[in-house]
């Protein structure tokens, strides 16, 4: 019975862990300002800035559409390396990577500079998320266990 039990709390733990909601995703840069969108069906990349003088949002393409099949989100996904500014789209199906240099350039072509606040924002994004995933999987934990509890 006990090993029942652990058996279906670690289903439940694992299944919030790998749903995805949309087919694209928002990867946060170092760099203020700017983010990185991909299309996790089709493997295309995006660079995002927000221009505050004009109020826009301003996408360049970094990389093409890898695939055609629209239809398999989370096909891809995006992976940093330990160089700023390099990255690699790595195709879940066919265990392919593609390495991806970009770093964004200011209105005078030099490369905008990452800044400290932004790397310790990112750090903090990183940590609130994961422990919204450690709470969300605790409160899995007791509404099974209370589920249990009262069938018992």
């Amino acid at each position: 019975m006990k090993r029942i039990l652990l058996l279906v709390l670690a289903i439940l733990l694992m299944v919030p862990a790998h749903a995805q909601v949309g087919c694209y995703k928002n990867i946060k840069l170092l760099y203020p300002g700017y983010s990185l969108k991909l299309d996790t069906a089709t493997g295309q990349l995006w660079a995002v800035h927000y221009d505050s003088e004009a109020g826009v949002n301003i996408e360049e393409v970094i990389l093409k559409k890898q695939s055609h099949n629209g239809s398999q989100t989370g096909r891809y996904e995006l992976r940093r390396t330990r160089q700023i500014g390099t990255y690699q789209v790595f195709d879940t199906s066919g265990g392919d990577y593609v390495t991806v240099k970009w770093t964004p350039k200011g209105k005078n072509g030099e490369p905008v500079e990452a800044s400290v606040d932004s790397v310790l924002s990112v750090i903090s994004d990183g940590v609130k998320r994961m422990l919204q995933g450690l709470e969300e999987g605790i409160d899995s934990m007791r509404e099974s266990l209370r589920d249990t509890v009262q069938v018992i």
